[in-house]
């Protein structure tokens, strides 16, 4: 796992994201047929009025739930979705800026990141909102 999110790492370097992926989970589905892995990044773009900006910290991150009679997957399925934190670090809105062009599979990882729960990002000595992204790899199980 942890030469994926070096890899991971460098891809978001060479295509000019400003900060690292700060949260990386792999989780099987319940049906065990997919496995789901989450990486948390901000883009130079996404918090204009601020100075980068390091992740924040995930408190919570229920992983999507792959139904059991969801097509089998030939080859990885990746998303990237777009999420505004507020000022709590709850989850304010979600938005798909990378569809995986497979709609259940759309439709878990947005039902999931609603779920989620981040540590409040502080700046200047004042909780703010910000806007991360959250890159989901959907693989079948053996991959």
């Amino acid at each position: 796992m942890a030469a994926r999110v070096v890899m991971v790492a460098a891809a978001l370097a060479l295509t000019g994201c400003a900060s690292t992926p700060r949260a990386h989970s792999t989780a099987p589905s319940p049906s065990g047929l997919t496995k789901v892995s989450t990486t948390l990044f901000i883009e130079p773009g996404d918090n204009p009025e601020l100075p980068a900006l390091p992740p924040p910290k995930v408190l919570t991150s229920p992983a999507p739930h792959v139904p059991p009679d969801a097509a089998p997957l030939p080859h990885p399925a990746e998303m990237i979705l777009v999420v505004d934190i507020g000022t709590e670090g709850q989850v304010r809105s979600v938005m798909v800026a990378r569809s995986t062009y497979m709609r259940e599979l759309d439709r878990v990882a947005l039902d999931a990141l609603q779920q989620w729960r981040f540590e409040p990002v502080v700046h200047d000595g004042s909780a703010i909102a910000v806007r991360a992204r959250v890159r989901v790899i959907f693989e079948a199980r053996g991959r």
